[in-house]
């Protein structure tokens, strides 16, 4: 039997036990976590995760994409130190992976691995509109974000103090 492919077929990196750990979809196909957590953050649909290969929608557990079934099989050909996944823990609304807690028995972790990962900001609100009007706030943290109006943004607030300080010193000098 062919040993299995032991890095990630969207990222080409090498699994391993942390934030590449080697997740198993429905379908059969093996993504490293840190891949299904960027799709997941980029989808309308946060509940399932369909695969990049074959379009199949695997829906994903209860406590989230994290406790999606680890491939042993790939995991078998990690050496014994690295056989030992980490638990971690994924924040979609903030879009991070974290290392939820370390065993002591792996102290240099926290000398290798950053404790969290950025996998980027969730999927806008598209269709789905709350109470406070979500859909509308998200257009402008979008917006707000964006450099060219940080900017903007910045150069009328500093304009206004300056026409303010004129204001005040011609109205004192009166």
């Amino acid at each position: 039997e062919n040993p299995p492919d032991l890095e990630c077929a969207i990222c080409f990196c090498q699994f391993n036990n942390v934030f590449n750990t080697p997740k198993v979809l429905q379908c059969k196909h093996t993504f490293c976590l840190e891949c299904l957590a960027r799709m997941n953050v980029k989808s309308t649909q946060p509940d399932t995760i369909q695969c990049p290969l074959c379009r199949a929608y695997t829906p994903l557990p209860n406590l989230g994409l994290p406790k999606l079934a680890n491939d042993s099989t790939v995991l078998s050909y990690f050496p014994a130190a690295m056989q030992h996944v980490y638990s971690i823990r994924f924040n979609r609304n903030k879009g991070k992976l974290q290392v939820k807690r370390v065993p002591s028995s792996a102290p240099a972790l926290t000398q290798t691995v950053s404790q969290t990962l950025d996998v980027g900001n969730p999927a806008g609100l598209e269709g789905h509109q709350g109470r406070d009007g979500g859909r509308e706030r998200s257009l402008l943290i979008t917006v707000l974000r964006t450099p060219l109006c940080k900017a903007f943004i910045m150069s009328l607030v500093a304009i206004l103090i300056v026409v303010l300080t004129i204001t005040i010193i011609l109205i004192k000098n009166k």
